[in-house]
């Protein structure tokens, strides 16, 4: 158990003393390791829900599954088309894509529906990103392309799924992230050329293109978007205001200005870079086999933990409270994935649960989730029963504030009415 608000989260390539682990970052001590799953691919650890982990093997087509609360992954195996190259699990839960070589599927993780494959790469992806309210995805590729998809219209398998296409790179994209804001967010995209390129996401324009001296394997953009982060192959983060106007849209920044704003700790390349909630913290991870634990203000490392491989998954998370809650049993609601994608009418006929909270998002990571028939829309009996009773009394309360309304209103007319009928007789008295 820790008090700590965010965690971290990190998994390197040997495997040797468990799959990934949880850690407190500020002691460096271990808080949950997750065995047994094998040693997670890059790009490839995701969170559901803050209720479950999904990693994909780094060697092998094959999903595994946690819960977050258990150190031992499930026994269902989940088998991919391809070796994991990235996974991206939408905010809501309910979708999983998988990158294989050139291509992706698209997963309902409520049925198990391939219900997309999409070969439009024809180099390697390398990252995939949803953005925050689950609408769009990112995927980037050693094509030198970065594209943005519709979720919609990606799982309704239509043409014009693909809403940008950013070809401005000579070098295979290494990174991209996603900021906060729906389309509305920046999107930046680090390339093998030395380049990083912001782009806003409602127009699909760029927006600043910033040229480092070396070639770049990494980025993050703090939470403020005021700060972008970028590692580089040869272990060095690079730090650079948003905030200062350029004059154009093009920076080049030679050696000499970015020696004071220069992060050195890692003997090879960077790999993995995230930025605490707060923005005063860095964690960044890297081949030299070594997670980094920076205090952004004075570049300082306030902690460095050893691992026995390359770091191959390095972020911050905020501590799920079901983490430690060993009292829990929480049962993995996802069948295995099919092979196949399926059809339009397939789907259509397909009938799909979807886990809806009753309780207030404060309440959410503590109490379980309803269980409704996302086809027909009936809950199970006993919430159906109690659903319908609490709508009666609420039809039962309206009816009655209706009526004193009707009632309240009538004796006003009437007394209305009444006066001006007295006034009315009055006056014909006196003539």
């Amino acid at each position: 158990m820790t008090d700590c608000v965010e965690i971290a989260i990190t998994s390197d390539g040997s495997e040797q003393h468990w799959s990934f682990c949880a850690w407190d970052v500020r002691t460096g001590t271990q808080l949950m390791p997750y065995r047994h799953g094998g040693a997670p691919a890059v790009n490839t650890l995701q969170i559901v829900n803050n209720r479950y982990i999904i990693a994909g093997h780094q060697a092998k087509p094959l999903l595994t599954i946690w819960p977050i609360n258990r150190q031992e992954p499930v026994n269902v195996k989940y088998l991919l088309a391809g070796s994991p190259k990235a996974i991206a699990v939408s905010p809501d839960g309910n979708y999983c894509i998988v990158a294989h070589a050139y291509s992706f599927n698209v997963y309902n993780l409520a049925t198990g529906a391939n219900v997309a494959t999409v070969s439009h790469h024809y180099g390697n992806i390398t990252a995939l990103k949803f953005t925050d309210d689950g609408s769009h995805f990112v995927s980037a590729a050693q094509d030198c392309r970065v594209v943005v998809w519709s979720l919609a219209k990606t799982v309704l398998q239509k043409d014009n799924k693909m809403l940008y296409e950013f070809a401005d790179y000579t070098l295979p994209v290494s990174d991209i992230y996603v900021g906060k804001g729906g389309m509305k967010a920046l999107l930046a995209a680090a390339s093998l050329d030395r380049s990083c390129k912001i782009y806003d996401l409602a127009s699909g324009k760029m927006v600043l293109n910033v040229v480092f001296p070396v070639a770049l394997s990494v980025l993050t953009i703090n939470g403020l978007e005021t700060e972008l982060y970028v590692g580089d192959k040869k272990g060095s983060i690079f730090t650079c205001n948003l905030q200062s106007t350029p004059r154009s849209k093009e920076i080049h920044l030679h050696q000499g200005l970015l020696v004071p704003n220069t992060l050195k700790g890692h003997q090879k390349a960077v790999t993995c870079l995230s930025m605490s909630m707060d923005n005063e913290t860095l964690l960044s991870g890297g081949e030299d086999e070594v997670v980094i634990v920076w205090h952004v203000k004075t570049r300082q490392q306030l902690k460095v933990i050893p691992h026995k491989g390359p770091i191959t998954n390095a972020f911050f998370l905020i501590t799920p409270k079901l983490m430690f809650d060993q009292s829990v049993v929480l049962n993995v609601p996802f069948p295995t994935f099919q092979k196949t994608t399926s059809s339009r009418v397939e789907r259509e006929k397909m009938s799909m649960e979807f886990t809806t909270m009753k309780h207030s998002l404060r309440e959410r990571t503590e109490t379980g989730p309803v269980v409704i028939n996302g086809l027909c829309g009936q809950a199970t009996k006993d919430s159906e029963i109690s659903e319908v009773q609490r709508l009666e009394k609420v039809v039962h309360k309206l009816k009655t504030i209706n009526r004193e309304l009707y009632e309240q209103s009538i004796r006003f007319m009437m007394s209305d009415v009444n006066g001006h009928g007295k006034g009315a007789s009055k006056q014909a008295g006196k003539g």
